[in-house]
């Protein structure tokens, strides 16, 4: 066995392509640890990169009439937490009245149970069953600590609050200070050609995510309201609470739709008596969300910008494995500006650039 394996003759090109993956590996999980262990730090100043990229173009439209950097960069800081604010004083108060209804949520979850359950036993077992579950509920609502949720809470907090403060400073001083980042970047090369090149990446990145954010968000809107008033028309309580969730889970490709549905489900079975009733208000998400997907997406952003959904979904699988629903939403960006910086490499640096007007003369017989 031993002599087999000292005769066995490996290709270079086959032994490349292994060290090559094997060097991948490692640094895939050597970078995922370090976003792991860094989420406190890294993960509000990538976000506002990710911000930060969306509002340049504005920020550069302020600084047009004759603002400093230093101003546009607070105007923008303080209008995009002041609509961050607006988001979530309209969320809390309606949100924490369905949080109390949860318990009877829970009830009818167990009563479709039993149901099924009832299939392969005795409808007098499922309804014990149900009823024991529902002699239990005060039980188990008293029972709990009330104190454990105050002290998750009061451990969260400080970190929490030191995450907002870490992103708003990062984002003012990114808007503020971008074009000397750019120009420090662009320092580092000596050759014009390659200077041109990054300078060009750096705008074409800036105004594709800008783009690409503002026409998401533009189309969230849209199904928010559609939501809306479908929902209303339905007679579904709070019908804008459920509108404007359902644009903020529209951010998360595919995974925020699967959430939202669920959650219209369990809307559902607390407005109505059945179940076939119940499923109404994920039934309206689910034509919304399909005509929002197929048609109206991909028309106005473009299909050139429409990515491989495998790896779209990798992508914010990866991110969300890494650092939960915030990582959900910078996924897509995150990806969009690696592609982006990847294809201007290509073309801008690896390739050769035409030859000029001078050169096609010189080259040119007599």
């Amino acid at each position: 066995m031993a002599h087999r394996f000292h005769n066995l003759h490996i290709e270079p090109w086959l032994l490349n392509v292994v060290q090559l993956c094997a060097l991948t590996l490692i640094i895939v999980l050597a970078a995922s640890a370090l976003l792991v262990l860094g989420q406190v730090i890294l993960a509000p100043i990538i976000s506002s990169i990710v911000i930060g990229l969306m509002f340049g173009p504005l920020a550069d439209r302020i600084e047009r009439i004759g603002v400093p950097p230093t101003v546009s960069g607070a105007a923008v800081v303080v209008s995009f937490f002041l609509i961050i604010m607006t988001i979530l004083t309209a969320f809390v108060w309606p949100l924490y009245g369905w949080i109390s209804r949860l318990p009877e949520l829970w009830v009818k979850l167990q009563g479709i149970i039993a149901d099924w359950q009832g299939m392969m036993s005795t409808i007098e077992g499922a309804r014990e069953q149900l009823n024991q579950f529902t002699s239990q509920t005060a039980d188990m609502v008293v029972q709990v600590e009330e104190d454990s949720p105050l002290k998750a809470v009061a451990f969260s907090a400080p970190t929490f609050l030191a995450q907002i403060l870490i992103f708003l400073v990062s984002l003012y001083f990114f808007i503020a200070t971008r074009e000397e980042i750019k120009k420090a970047v662009i320092s580092l090369f000596s050759v014009d050609n390659t200077r041109r090149a990054v300078a060009h990446i750096f705008n074409e990145v800036e105004q594709f995510i800008s783009r690409y954010l503002i026409s998401i968000t533009f189309i969230n809107i849209g199904l928010g309201l559609t939501m809306s008033f479908a929902l209303w028309a339905a007679g579904i309580p709070a019908p804008f609470l459920w509108g404007m969730l359902a644009g903020l889970m529209n951010y998360i490709t595919y995974i925020g739709p699967a959430i939202m549905m669920a959650t219209l489900f369990g809307v559902g079975l607390v407005t109505f008596d059945t179940v076939n009733a119940a499923l109404i208000p994920m039934i309206i998400y689910f034509i919304i969300n399909g005509i929002e997907a197929q048609l109206v997406t991909p028309t106005v952003i473009g299909r050139a910008m429409m990515l491989n959904p495998f790896l779209v979904f990798f992508t914010i699988t990866y991110w969300i494995w890494i650092w939960g629903p915030l990582g959900g939403f910078i996924a897509v960006p995150m990806l969009l500006i690696a592609t982006t910086i990847v294809l201007n490499i290509n073309t801008h640096l690896l390739n050769k650039s035409p030859q000029s007007d001078a050169e096609k003369l010189s080259s040119e017989p007599g």
